[in-house]
């Protein structure tokens, strides 16, 4: 039997959350009425979303916040829900504050839409954030409040069906350069070796001369990556940057026209998924972002349709705009390089909704927790450290039987300059995330 929820007025941001909560975390199927007559007569499962309660029904308390139709900065009060603060504090309701109203601002990120003070790259910075500043930031918050209504909806109502979800881990590697002296040419390795002889750095003479005799670049951890993906039954996804001509200090890749560069791509694309890295160049010349994809997709010869934003550089809508209008359904850029944890309050996937237009889209969001970049230069943790905070993170995930997604990079497994001892922590984030 399904739920029965009644609300007066089904707005669209109504629609959105309680799906994403009940379809896509809970597995729990529901209808809404907004004839009170039929939410009274009916034996169904059922609850009330409203300003006041309609009889002795399981009552919601709702805010006001997902009856607008508007993009406007608001006042949230806060409250204690067991040990955590959270936002849109409500009274005499099933729940101290407004669970929906809650999971929509974070999953919609609202406040991304508001004026603010971005950091170096134009980006939001993750301490602006209503999450970091509840420490919450570290939690997927909605998966966890979505288990809390299921433990309510049960003890009332003992037959309603949920479904079961079981953890998933998703390991993605971006590739901003494919090698580090290989493809690169005589004459770029040879400044590399005098700034290298200047600076009396011999790891990277060593390897300089190694790449030139025909050994592995450093950044080569390709083998590797399939060999240790294979092990653990996982399909990764690998998302490269292909920039033409971009931005000269951070789109520093390899040219998509190189033979060896391309010979790895198709190669990774037999045992991987495959997706773009939109050049940090293409956030201003969007025209770049089609054809980047296009070039990787006659690399392949497979329709890609997955990207993730070179830098993390996301802005509310353009860029979700751009990405649709070029053709990508699903983009892997939600988190923050600054801070681990989960930007938009889940470690589900869910399809982003457009403030603007004041609707869903057919684009898909998938979030990740970690980014190896965040761990090393970021928070400036070793080896040891990291691995402490990715089992915090895996844990979390796993307690809410969600999708655990990682971001890396080829070259952070080189096990090369300040990257050494940082592929420890990459294997033991596989095998706790499968333990």
């Amino acid at each position: 039997m399904q739920l029965l929820i009644y609300t007066p007025k089904i707005t669209p941001r109504i629609k959105y959350t309680f799906n994403f909560i009940f379809r896509e975390i809970l597995y729990c199927d529901f209808e809404f009425t907004s004839v009170a007559a039929d939410f009274s007569n009916s034996n169904w499962p059922k609850i009330s979303y409203n300003d006041i309660p309609l009889g002795d029904e399981l009552y919601f308390a709702c805010s006001s916040f997902l009856t607008k139709h508007n993009i406007e900065p608001i006042k949230i009060k806060e409250t204690l829900f067991g040990d955590q603060k959270v936002p849109f504090a409500i009274e005499n309701s099933a729940l101290p504050f407004d669970v929906f109203a809650a999971s929509f601002y974070f999953l919609s990120r609202y406040e991304e839409y508001l004026p603010f003070e971005a950091d170096e790259h134009q980006r939001y910075p993750a301490t602006q954030s209503l999450q970091y500043k509840l420490d919450i930031l570290k939690i997927p918050v909605i998966d966890s409040w979505a288990l809390v209504l299921k433990n309510i909806l049960l003890k009332k109502f003992p037959t309603l069906i949920f479904g079961k979800r079981k953890f998933e881990f998703i390991p993605t590697i971006d590739v901003d350069r494919a090698y580090h002296f290989r493809s690169s040419g005589i004459l770029k390795n040879t400044v590399r070796f005098f700034k290298a002889a200047l600076k009396l750095n011999t790891e990277k003479i060593v390897d300089i001369i190694g790449t030139g005799l025909g050994q592995n670049d450093p950044f080569d951890t390709y083998e590797y990556l399939t060999n240790t993906h294979a092990q653990y039954n996982l399909r990764a996804i690998f998302f490269f940057l292909l920039a033409k001509q971009g931005h000269e200090e951070f789109d520093q890749n390899i040219n998509p026209e190189d033979e060896a560069f391309k010979n790895l791509i198709s190669e990774i694309s037999e045992v991987a998924q495959i997706g773009l890295h939109p050049s940090y160049a293409s956030n201003i010349e969007t025209k770049k972002i089609s054809e980047e994809l296009l070039s990787l997709q006659e690399i392949t010869q497979k329709r890609i349709d997955a990207s993730r934003q070179h830098f993390l550089k996301l802005n509310f809508p353009q860029t979700y705009l751009q990405l649709i209008k070029a053709g990508i359904n699903h983009d892997y850029s939600m988190g923050y390089a600054s801070q681990l944890g989960f930007r938009a309050g889940t470690c589900t996937s869910f399809f982003w909704y457009d403030l603007q237009l004041e609707k869903q889209t057919h684009l898909k969001i998938h979030p990740f927790a970690v980014m190896d970049v965040t761990l090393q230069q970021y928070l400036k943790l070793n080896p040891e450290e990291a691995i402490a905070k990715i089992e915090e993170l895996i844990l979390s995930v796993k307690l809410v039987d969600g999708t655990f997604c990682s971001l890396w990079h080829n070259e952070s497994l080189s096990e090369t300059g300040k990257w050494k001892g940082w592929k420890a922590v990459y294997d033991h984030m596989l095998k706790n995330s499968l333990d």
